[in-house]
């Protein structure tokens, strides 16, 4: 029995290295991966970003399991691509390299964007009090303005404070396709108002299509209200 045991340590040790117990702790040392975070801070503030970005960790260091020895930690130049900032920290034992632990942080990029001053419901129509621009992480979606999105149509719910993006609005159409509309004609001052038919629909500020069943004319002009549209003929040649 006890020269099984004797067999089964040595077989242990040959392939784990050391069997656990105190005489293995003895052989090694652990290093705290805070200490690999600590000495790799210094370096990555000292990296230029360009824009409005800053660096985040990727992951935490794990404890270092090494040999007993004189441990000397030397942390290299910083490693930067667009995207990532990888700062190499050599361990030496006793003089000589034992091996390279790599710091990692990825890039994050912020905007400016238009964000929710208030819950919005599905549906609502923005206007200038709904809206604010506010410094966001930069998630790959285009960053819009405030005065973009005023009169647009909201197509889900949308928390206080989370961006207001112009693919998460419509436009909100105030003039509908087929219905009878007010078109007003401006020309130098002189104003005319007509009932047509909108051929076309559209938001504020849109240019439409409307047909005058009276004149069998079919004109374009811009959407100013509900139901309104307007033609401007001043300094157009008659």
């Amino acid at each position: 029995m006890k020269h099984t045991f004797a067999v089964a340590a040595l077989l242990a040790l040959a392939f784990f290295g050391c069997a656990a117990g105190p005489a293995c702790a003895a052989n090694r040392q652990v290093l705290p991966g805070a200490r690999f975070d600590a000495l790799a801070a210094p370096v990555s503030k000292a990296v230029h970003l360009n824009g409005d970005a800053t660096l985040v960790q990727s992951y935490r260091i794990a404890d270092q399991v090494v040999p007993a020895g004189h441990v000397t930690l030397v942390v290299q130049t910083a490693i930067v691509t667009p995207s990532f900032v990888n700062v190499p920290v050599e361990i030496d034992l006793d003089g000589k390299f034992l091996r390279q632990i790599f710091v990692g942080y990825r890039v994050q990029h912020y905007v400016q964007t238009a964000v929710a001053t208030h819950d919005l419901v599905p549906g609502a129509v923005l206007t200038a009090a709904d809206l604010t621009m506010a410094r966001m992480v930069f998630t790959g979606q285009r960053a819009n303005g405030t005065v973009v999105l005023v009169g647009r149509r909201v197509t889900s719910a949308v928390r206080a404070g989370t961006a207001v993006t112009i693919e998460g609005t419509q436009v909100n159409q105030i003039v509908k396709a087929g219905n009878t509309v007010t078109l007003i004609v401006d020309n130098d001052g002189v104003r005319v108002a007509a009932d047509v038919v909108a051929r076309t629909s559209g938001g504020l500020g849109d240019e439409v299509s409307v047909y005058n069943p009276q004149t069998n004319k079919t004109l374009s002009g811009t959407v100013v209200g509900p139901d309104r549209v307007e033609l401007n003929l001043s300094g157009e040649t008659q």
